[in-house]
């Protein structure tokens, strides 16, 4: 994996004049921040010599204003290039000019005292361009892409390893499954579940269950599979507790009728012969819910789910053009669908 060699050159000393961290896990931009920051700088020299610069609000011009002085009180300056949305095709955010002109002189000259790193949150850069390729060229590169589940996983339970604890696989799924199986999320977790089992170093479901937080969309896919079910009583709960929680019913309609619409499209594609892997790309979702979809759909007919998915349509109509009470808009849909249970 080249984010934890190129890691680990840096903390041994091995240090580039240029580095790209490129990619979208936000998770392992930030370790990849920390390391060079721990290695490369002591706390009195951060004062002195570090910066930051975000490219959709200042110039390049800035950064390398930084970049180009002589270290205060120390031997080396690290300049950090936040969101450089000039390597990229993307117009719209631009709305600062940068002298490229420069930055090329720049990276073909780099200053021996300065460590320069672009964080680059994008899947890509724009290969077109002159400055693209010059970076690539001159510049070390660190991936940050969004793991593959499988990574994501072993990344979890190597960190869960390393700190000494131990879980049941029961608590190890669910907590996968309340994430996600999204790193930044997961690690972001993780200490809560540290804290509470310290004394016996081991996680327990119940752990997982109590601490992990539900996003609304978790909360809404439970909310699912109750439908699915035909479980009218626990769906009905459910729903009064987003409403206690203030959660708007328009907005907890659109997000069932957005995770009905991927059931439906991932049961076609998949009669059609497509794999996960296939579906995530067809539909660009996260594979993990496409997972989940798969599992989920295959327990219920294509009908059913039509059904499903036509009654939230009528819901948010009636919720949009106020006819009825709002609250009970999702109530009327979950007792209809649950009664054609006994009409089939």
């Amino acid at each position: 994996m080249n984010f934890v060699s190129e890691l680990a050159k840096i903390r041994k000393g091995t240090i580039a004049h240029v580095y790209v961290v490129l990619g979208t896990e936000s998770y392992l931009a930030s370790v990849a921040r920390k390391t060079l920051l721990d290695s490369l700088l002591s706390a009195e020299e951060l004062e002195l010599n570090y910066g930051a610069y975000d490219m959709e609000e200042v110039s390049i011009g800035t950064a390398l204003e930084d970049a180009e002085s002589i270290p205060f009180f120390g031997d080396r300056r690290l300049v950090f290039v936040d969101r450089p949305i000039f390597l990229t095709g993307d117009k719209t955010k631009l709305k600062i000019e940068h002298d490229v002109k420069w930055l090329e002189s720049y990276l073909t000259h780099p200053s021996e005292s300065t460590t320069l790193v672009f964080f680059a949150p994008y899947e890509k850069l724009d290969e077109r361009k002159k400055i693209t390729k010059l970076l690539k060229k001159t510049a070390t590169i660190i991936e940050v892409n969004a793991l593959s589940e499988k990574d994501m996983r072993k990344y979890i339970k190597d960190t869960i390893a390393n700190e000494e604890y131990r879980y049941s696989p029961e608590a190890f799924e669910l907590f996968i499954q309340l994430t996600d199986a999204k790193l930044s999320v997961a690690m972001g977790e993780l200490p809560k579940l540290f804290i509470y089992a310290q004394d016996t170093k081991f996680i327990t479901l119940e752990a997982v269950q109590e601490l992990v937080a539900k996003s609304l969309e978790q909360n809404i896919f439970a909310l699912n599979e109750y439908v699915l079910k035909k479980d009218a009583g626990q769906a009905l709960n459910l729903y009064q507790d987003l409403l206690l929680q203030k959660e708007d019913p328009i907005k907890i309609n659109a997000i069932m009728t957005s995770q009905f619409r991927l059931l439906i499209q991932v049961k076609i594609l998949e009669k059609k012969g497509y794999q996960q892997g296939d579906i995530a790309k067809q539909l660009k979702t996260h594979p993990y819910r496409v997972k989940l979809a798969i599992q989920q759909m295959r327990k219920i007919e294509e009908h059913s789910l039509i059904e499903a998915y036509n009654g939230l349509i009528d819901a948010e109509y009636r919720l949009k053009t106020g006819k009825g009470d709002k609250e009970m808009q999702f109530e009327l849909f979950v007792l209809q669908y649950a009664q054609k249970k006994t009409a089939n």
